[in-house]
């Protein structure tokens, strides 16, 4: 019985492999830029994070709610990065094994730019944003050509309709609003350590206050975007 679930494991494996590096070939013969591109990295991206089969490098080593701030950040990092380098895969090596080599080396980068914030804590990591906002769940690629449901929050967050994300001020600095830190962290792509630098406010407490007004708002989200 068990030598049969491996076995089928291992089949489910062989067949994953085989997509990926199917989807690989695809999204090469594409130009560069064009929808059809963008929309195979789309779906390569989600086979990715559907596989089952992505490292947790150095999990053991970090609290739980700053792991997932780390991993989640290193996780971005590594989509993007291997998106803006498809056409550099070497198909030798199983698809997967280059994601996780790669998410592995982001991760350890995620981690120096913490520790040079400062950072030895970070909020739980009821951080990211609601169902279909963007998350890693809903592929974090944030350019010109994401799906019209990301962009529709792209421009939710920008126009901001009835001023109220602009209104949610850090009290220490009233300058920093939701509205700014949503767009940097959530359209941009920004780490908070980039974002704390470029505000030069400690990234825990960027967090700590993005956090609090995101919960308030989840219903106002949805009333919006119909979710």
């Amino acid at each position: 019985m068990v030598d049969q679930e491996e076995a089928l494991n291992s089949s489910a494996q062989m067949q994953l492999d085989a997509e990926l590096v199917a989807q690989v070939k695809q999204i090469s013969a594409c130009p560069s830029c064009s929808p059809e591109r963008q929309m195979l990295l789309n779906q390569f991206v989600n086979g990715i994070l559907r596989s089952g089969r992505l490292g947790h490098p150095q999990r053991s080593a970090y609290p739980p709610s700053l792991y997932i701030d780390l991993y989640n950040e290193a996780l971005q990092k590594t989509l993007i990065e291997i998106c803006q380098k498809i056409d550099q895969y070497k198909p030798e090596h199983p698809v997967m094994a280059w994601v996780n080599f790669r998410l592995n080396c982001q991760f350890i980068e995620v981690v120096k730019d913490y520790q040079k914030q400062g950072m030895t804590q970070m909020p739980k990591a009821e951080s990211r944003f609601p169902v279909r906002l963007p998350s890693l769940e809903d592929l974090p690629l944030f350019s010109p050509a994401v799906e019209d449901a990301d962009m529709q929050i792209q421009q939710f967050l920008r126009q901001d309709p009835e001023g109220r994300f602009q209104k949610l001020r850090l009290r220490e600095r009233p300058d920093v609003t939701f509205q700014a830190l949503a767009i940097a962290k959530f359209v941009e792509g920004k780490a908070w350590p980039e974002i704390a630098k470029s505000l030069d406010v400690p990234a825990q407490t960027l967090c700590s206050f993005f956090n609090r007004q995101l919960r308030d708002l989840v219903p106002y989200f949805k009333q919006y975007l119909e979710v």
